[in-house]
């Protein structure tokens, strides 16, 4: 799936074929250009490994919205879940979330 698939979640429920999205000429694409928003967090927490260290940890989040209500503990819990799912051997105990703050806002 390239960056335009997965950007526009395309699926067989909306009628749109992925072989005419990826026919467009990119010179059709040009009023797009600055309409697509960014955001990126960064979220701090602190966890233990399996062996029982204590680390910090730091995450960085990009969205494609400008919404500032993004409940960036949700996100980070997701984030572990998947983690130790595709890592049962170095799973991330006990975490623990600290903070997060924008680092800012872009369009592309």
């Amino acid at each position: 799936m390239n960056l335009l698939e997965s950007y526009i979640n395309i699926s067989k429920t909306n009628n749109v074929k992925i072989n005419d999205i990826n026919n467009i000429n990119p010179k059709q694409f040009v009023n797009c250009i600055d309409s697509i928003p960014i955001i990126c967090y960064e979220v701090n927490y602190i966890y233990t490994t399996v062996r029982g260290n204590k680390k910090n940890g730091n995450k960085y989040f990009l969205f494609n919205s400008f919404n500032p209500q993004i409940n960036m503990k949700e996100k980070l819990d997701k984030y572990i879940e998947d983690f130790n799912k595709e890592h049962p051997n170095r799973k991330l105990l006990n975490v623990k979330f600290l903070n997060s703050k924008c680092l800012g806002y872009m369009t592309l």
